[in-house]
């Protein structure tokens, strides 16, 4: 299940990393609505998977300069997903009250929540993505653990996708499944771009995150997940959200 918030806005300034000051106002929300399933959501989660995602903000006019965003008058959009009825339902619930989007003293007015008809779920879907894949494995540097970001052309890339779906399908269902899965990278995108890669900082980290297009295939029940609740890692703050090739075409 996925909302679409369209909002309005004004002449403001907001940082170009704004990805954990939306997760923060998302759990504001949901504690606004609902303390206990924002503290369950928070502490614990779905065996440690908060499985919400929602995507970077659209503006009808913005510019970077010096690390910030530069926001004009106009409009925007925002997507947030996920497989819980209980999230949208809260979430919904607290926007309706108080129809606003805060980021950094920043207040933008809602104008409309819509709630999204998913897609038909088959076993090849073509995505774009709203908010940069992460996918990285565990490397042991002197004892201590680092995480290396992967890029789509290394061999770990797709076992590690295909992993952390899996581990959140058992999480919210309760239920282990043997099930195929893997992406086909859309290489053209890849090699006419040159770099895909973006560097966003949450609080002090570097998360290193990657934007093309692509094709998931296998199991519906995965990339049905996938598309509810994210693909890859670090969904909560902002990562790993899709949409299918009918929102792409309905943007051009």
């Amino acid at each position: 299940m996925r909302l679409e918030v369209i909002f309005k806005t004004k002449h403001s300034v907001i940082p170009i990393n704004y990805q954990y000051q939306l997760c923060s106002f998302v759990y504001k929300r949901l504690r606004h609505e609902d303390q206990d399933f924002a503290s369950f959501l928070h502490d614990r989660g779905f065996k440690g998977f908060k499985l919400f995602t929602f995507s970077q903000l659209f503006f009808d006019s913005s510019t970077v300069k010096d690390r910030m965003l530069l926001v004009g008058e106009g409009k925007g959009r925002w997507y947030i997903s996920s497989c819980s009825e209980d999230f949208i339902r809260n979430f919904f619930s607290s926007m309706i009250e108080s129809p606003v989007i805060e980021i950094e003293g920043n207040f933008f007015e809602i104008e409309q929540i819509n709630t999204l008809s998913e897609p038909i779920f088959k076993d090849r879907m073509r995505f774009i993505m709203l908010s940069p894949l992460v996918v990285s494995i565990p490397v042991d540097r002197g004892g201590k653990l680092y995480h290396r970001y992967l890029l789509p052309d290394e061999p770990e890339f797709q076992q590690a996708l295909k992993s952390n779906l899996l581990k959140k399908y058992s999480a919210f269902y309760d239920e282990k499944i043997e099930a195929e899965f893997s992406i086909e990278p859309d290489w053209d995108y890849i090699r006419r771009r040159g770099r895909i890669t973006k560097l966003i900082a949450i609080k002090d980290i570097q998360v290193r995150g990657t934007v093309f297009p692509f094709t998931a295939v296998g199991d519906t029940r995965l990339i049905k997940l996938g598309y509810e609740a994210g693909f890859g890692e670090k969904n909560s703050l902002g990562f790993g959200m899709v949409a299918n090739i009918e929102f792409e075409r309905h943007q051009t």
